[in-house]
């Protein structure tokens, strides 16, 4: 156990904390990890798995802010962000499922851009995806029993 300082030395109230300083070997990445932790009973092991989860949150946090439009909420109450939120959270999902089922590499950034550019064009996304210099765009054909919203005369 260490004796931590906390706050500013010309502060005659110095807070001390006690925080145990862990070490963890990843020999996977061959790296060595360390963390500081106030919990005396959590065993090192738990501490570096949930140290790696908190990176894989602000990695997805991260690819959130760059891909998707939160600067600004479109409502202003709790509900409206929530929605937007989850709307977010579910396109991040279907983008990266698109992502892993081509066989060709697209980072994510350029994988969403494709999917705002082509949305609504007519082609296969995927086959878009894995060979974008032979890809056929469709023409758009109605069923003949399909009702028109607005007349053509």
């Amino acid at each position: 156990m260490k004796t931590l300082s906390w706050g500013n030395t010309t502060n005659k109230k110095q807070k001390r904390i006690e925080a145990r300083l862990i070490t963890y070997y990843d020999a996977q990445a061959d790296r060595l990890f360390e963390f500081t932790t106030n919990s005396k009973t959590m065993k090192p092991s738990t501490i570096a798995q949930l140290y790696q989860r908190r990176w894989q949150i602000e990695t997805l946090f991260k690819r959130l802010k760059q891909n998707n439009q939160l600067r600004y909420f479109l409502g202003d109450n709790e509900n409206a962000i929530r929605i937007q939120i989850w709307c977010s959270l579910i396109a991040d999902f279907l983008i990266k499922l698109v992502q892993n089922m081509i066989k060709r590499r697209w980072s994510f950034a350029n994988i969403s851009s494709m999917i705002r550019i082509h949305l609504m064009s007519y082609t296969s996304l995927l086959s878009f995806l894995e060979n974008p210099e032979k890809s056929t765009f469709y023409q758009y054909n109605p069923l003949p029993n399909q009702l028109t919203l607005f007349s053509s005369s």
